[in-house]
């Protein structure tokens, strides 16, 4: 039997539009939104939902869906701006509506249908309507509903990321623009975007140093009242930004800094209670909007109710239709957010590269798409690329050759390729003959296998074969590292655990095993601290070796953010271990893309500088 009454908790978006979709396909219920605030009130200024999400209105409502085309507006492009260039990417596409516009459809096609609105009306706790068949708690990421039952939703809230705080502008923006500015306090970043004619919304981020030298911290904590907008920090933003902005001003709502929390339950209901939108998961804005979350949430929630079973039925159908997209946003928006939240240590990269690295931020376009949407831009940064591998080559040469082709020089050598193969001492010109730039002689078990003289013949001929020869030695192996050097090997790779340091200040690549946890948790950052000491003391780069059961997509993909990290803060060579037989070009399972492609991709966005490969097994 469907559920015959219906309290919404919230009056934004989700709760709104699931009032009307609940009224037009059972006309019978009783459906009562309850809103704290006037019907007018709204916090923030633009909601942008990309192409797929307005189609996904047009199937759920037509009316609606056409009423908000309408009222909003629509492109294509997305520009980056970084050191004096303005990078543009097309092929995706926007529409973007003011929230007080969009409220005030949803609200009148709410009430069109029968549902009842009772605004300045706060529900502290859903218990408030527990008669209702259905209590949908939609009352955003600050629920209050959800934080009373917390244990039983499996609630949790962290609210790690990075600063941000949000305006308008009457500022000119055709796309979505991202301008990267360099400041006295340190590094800042905006999302600009139209939503209206003659208006955009302008969102500002930077990292906590930036911020609180900036004297932000202190303006925005006495701005904390409801409704009350941090102004010293809206005349300093408009200064800072004053070349993006024209010289327009900033626009204040409640505008004040914020840490984004990103929020995840366990399960979406307990009794006669849902969460939707806000109150049951958020992703960070710079892969969508949580408007658009919320309202699919909407659309999934009231076709379950609409059909056949109970109301736990319906509210299993809901979340298993939805948390498998809203999981992928989420998986897609983390590392989102921790770019926007680091961006200030890659300000150092050419634009090319830079705007790359954005481009492969999530992970969710493989590089094909990217070559689809952005042919002239990615052939752009390839033959950048090539260039300054090769910067002798000619310019027309570089564009189609793959990056780990390209020459990579290692403390004044020069290497052929970006490839490195680990073998035994008895397999050394093997090796070479196979075409790897850098042959990893590994002497970590029992030391070379003969003398000096036959040494000291062996690495001619592997200089021969267009392979540059380095020892890996155990941090105790002093003698194994003396002989190396003694036949002429320049390159070494001292094997160390985390606990251990460089002595002497050697000039040595570091080689240590990956950690099997995520690069940004507690442990993770302290390992990439470590390996930035390392070449501090002289490390001339970091070997970031993985076991053989870690070479899965999940396992290279996290000892890739190893590799970014530590890249950026040592500003080092990194080598990657690489998985079996990814030269083959076969795909993996994910997305299609074969390894090289993926490894093509790292190289090019400069999360690492070469691949190492154990054709012969691994140590």
């Amino acid at each position: 039997m469907r559920p015959q009454t219906f309290a919404v908790i919230g009056g934004g978006p989700a709760g709104l539009f699931l009032a009307r979709l609940v009224k037009m396909s059972t006309p019978q219920a009783s459906v009562t939104v309850y809103e704290r605030n006037a019907a007018d009130a709204t916090f923030g200024f633009g909601v942008v939902f990309s192409d797929r999400t307005m189609a996904a209105f047009e199937r759920a409502d037509p009316e609606t869906c056409r009423r908000l085309r309408e009222a909003s507006v629509q492109w294509t492009d997305m520009e980056l701006r970084h050191q004096g260039r303005a990078l543009r990417y097309g092929g995706y596409g926007f529409t973007a509506i003011s929230r007080r516009t969009l409220l005030r459809i949803l609200q009148e096609q709410a009430a069109e249908v029968g549902a009842r609105l009772r605004f300045h009306h706060e529900i502290p706790l859903a218990d408030a309507v527990g008669d209702a068949d259905v209590v949908a708690v939609a009352d955003g990421a600050n629920s209050a509903t959800r934080k009373a039952y917390a244990q039983a939703f499996g609630t949790t809230v962290d609210a790690s990321g990075p600063q941000y705080i949000w305006f308008g502008t009457p500022a000119r923006f055709d796309r979505v623009t991202f301008p990267f500015v360099q400041t006295r306090f340190g590094p800042l970043a905006a999302h600009a975007y139209p939503y209206e004619p003659g208006t955009s919304t302008f969102i500002v981020e930077t990292d906590t140093a930036t911020w609180r030298a900036a004297g932000m911290d202190v303006s925005t904590r006495g701005a904390q009242a409801p409704g009350v907008s941090d102004i010293h920090s809206r005349e300093l933003l408009e200064e800072i930004f004053k070349e993006h902005l024209d010289g327009h001003p900033l626009l204040v709502n409640n505008s004040k800094w914020a840490s984004f929390q990103v929020v995840r339950n366990n399960n979406w209901s307990h009794r006669n209670m849902v969460l939707l939108g806000d109150a049951a998961h958020t992703a960070h804005f710079s892969v969508g909007s949580g408007t658009k979350m919320a309202m699919e949430d909407a659309i999934a929630l009231a076709e379950a109710l609409g059909s056949e079973g109970t109301t736990a039925d319906a509210f299993r159908a809901y979340e298993t239709r939805r948390r498998p997209e809203v999981r992928r946003t989420q998986d897609w928006a983390a590392p989102s957010m921790r770019w926007w939240g680091t961006f200030a240590r890659r300000l150092h990269m050419e634009p090319e590269q830079f705007g790359f690295h954005f481009l492969t931020r999530t992970g969710a376009i493989s590089y094909a798409g990217l070559k689809r949407r952005h042919a002239s831009r990615i052939d752009e940064v390839e033959s950048w690329f090539a260039r300054r591998s090769s910067p002798d080559a000619p310019r027309e040469s570089g564009a189609a050759r793959s990056a780990v082709s390209l020459p990579l020089t290692v403390d004044g050598t020069v290497l052929a390729n970006r490839i490195a193969t680990v073998t035994p001492p008895d397999a050394v010109e093997s090796s070479a003959r196979a075409g790897g730039g850098l042959v990893i002689v590994d002497w970590s078990a029992d030391g070379p296998d003969g003398g000096k003289d036959a040494w000291l013949a062996t690495i001619e001929r592997v200089r021969g074969q267009g392979a540059q020869p380095m020892a890996l030695v155990r941090a105790q192996d002093a003698v194994g590292e003396e002989f190396a050097r003694a036949v002429g090997i320049r390159l070494i790779e001292r094997v160390l655990p985390t606990t251990a340091a460089l002595r002497d200040g050697a000039s040595v690549m570091v080689g240590v095993d990956c950690p099997p946890v995520p690069a940004w948790s507690a442990e993770g950052e302290d390992f990439v601290q470590w390996c930035a000491e390392q070449t501090r003391a002289g490390a001339i780069g970091v070997h970031l070796r993985l076991r053989e059961d870690e070479l899965t997509v999940a396992g290279w993909m996290r000892a890739l953010g190893y590799a970014d990290l530590v890249r950026e803060r040592s500003r080092k060579v990194v080598l990657l271990d690489a998985p079996d037989g990814w030269a083959l070009g076969a795909p993996d399972s994910h997305r299609g893309e074969g390894w090289g492609t993926r490894i093509h991709t790292a190289l090019l966005s400069g999360r690492l500088d070469a691949v190492v490969a154990h054709p012969l097994g691994r140590t």
